[in-house]
């Protein structure tokens, strides 16, 4: 593999991390509406939480990661077959 591609896939891979990281501390640092938990609250309540936001955020980034790391090994790949 190209060194600068290399070293390209390896910064996304370790920024996609850190975001991951940084998105699940701020999860759980949400607060769970009552209405969750079978009390009935405010629609405002409700929407105030962030956390199926967040959690879509986390799998949009696992989904970048593993596709830099499949674009990353096939461009291996294909310096082995040349």
């Amino acid at each position: 593999m190209n060194g600068s591609l290399q070293y390209s896939a390896l910064t996304r891979l370790l920024t996609l991390n850190n975001q991951v990281h940084d998105l699940e501390s701020r999860m759980l640092t949400e607060s769970v509406p009552l209405s969750v938990m079978g009390l009935a609250v405010s629609d405002q309540a409700v929407s105030g939480s962030r956390i199926a936001e967040i959690q879509d955020e986390i799998d949009q980034a696992i989904r970048a990661s593993l596709a830099t790391c499949w674009l990353s090994n096939s461009d291996e790949e294909e310096e082995y077959e040349l």
